[in-house]
């Protein structure tokens, strides 16, 4: 577990690693201890309000204090990665990648312009769990929107786990997906794309006992892929990390909630 607190995050850097991701790199005095060393980790982030440009955000409760003081507005809040956590001076520094859409939401319009000064709030995370060590092979199962996770896998998991990536998504977007992922490890993966159903492309990659499968994207894509590893096949919940990022027709989707709400864990 760390620290859970709010802290108030400044954009020093904004990059495309792809021209389909922006990638804003924030800091700030309050990430001196800021720590993330999951590759599920996750943060929430708190955006400005787009027409006058407050932040409604949680504070925290003081200098070094664990917890958070909630705001009694409505926030605009989603989850995000936070990747390659780094000492910056006497700080740390995050990147945190934006997947660009035609019809973008509020995160991804604030990511898609946003400068060197601009100011968000970012709280969390509550804990880290370390990629696993003993599988032989790994399968990483997601869509866009969980590409910068599969990037922290990549990173974490061990040179020995030979590591395959089911995109699910258009298969000519194949070459710029290898390309971004490419960029958090230099070790080899193989790359698929789903072509169908999430079930059948795990049976396409012939998944065994032996094996870890994290999968993430849009939570009903996910559910016959979890009955599948869970029930048909029988791996052990140490072997399975699976979670809906967002969920189709559903506004600020809670990935904390149940992803097959008929058979829950």
């Amino acid at each position: 577990m760390h620290r859970f607190t709010a802290r108030a995050a400044t954009v020093i850097a904004v990059s495309r690693p792809v021209e389909a991701f922006a990638r804003v790199t924030v800091t700030g005095p309050d990430f001196a201890d800021f720590v993330s060393t999951g590759p599920a980790d996750h943060c929430r982030l708190f955006f400005p309000d787009p027409a006058s440009g407050v932040i409604v955000a949680p504070r925290p409760l003081g200098p070094g204090e664990d917890g958070i003081i909630r705001p009694d507005q409505p926030a605009i809040a989603r989850d995000f990665t936070p990747l390659n956590p780094r000492a910056v001076d006497d700080s740390v520094a995050i990147d945190l990648d934006f997947l660009q859409h035609p019809d973008p939401g509020p995160a991804s319009a604030w990511g898609e312009s946003a400068m060197v000064g601009d100011t968000l709030v970012v709280v969390g995370p509550r804990g880290s769990r370390e990629a696993p060590t003993g599988a032989a092979r790994a399968v990483l199962v997601v869509d866009g929107s969980a590409l910068p996770s599969a990037g922290r896998w990549l990173a974490s998991l061990p040179d020995a786990t030979a590591v395959e990536v089911v995109y699910d998504g258009d298969s000519a977007d194949l070459g710029w997906v290898g390309d971004y992922l490419a960029g958090f490890s230099p070790r080899g993966f193989g790359l698929f794309a789903a072509d169908g159903p999430l079930d059948d492309a795990a049976r396409a990659r012939r998944i065994d006992e032996g094996m870890f499968v994290f999968g993430a994207g849009e939570a009903g894509r996910l559910i016959p892929l979890r009955r599948l590893l869970r029930r048909e096949l029988g791996l052990a919940s140490e072997q399975v990390a699976l979670s809906g990022y967002w969920k189709a027709g559903a506004h600020a989707f809670d990935h904390h909630s149940a992803l097959d709400p008929d058979d829950p864990d």
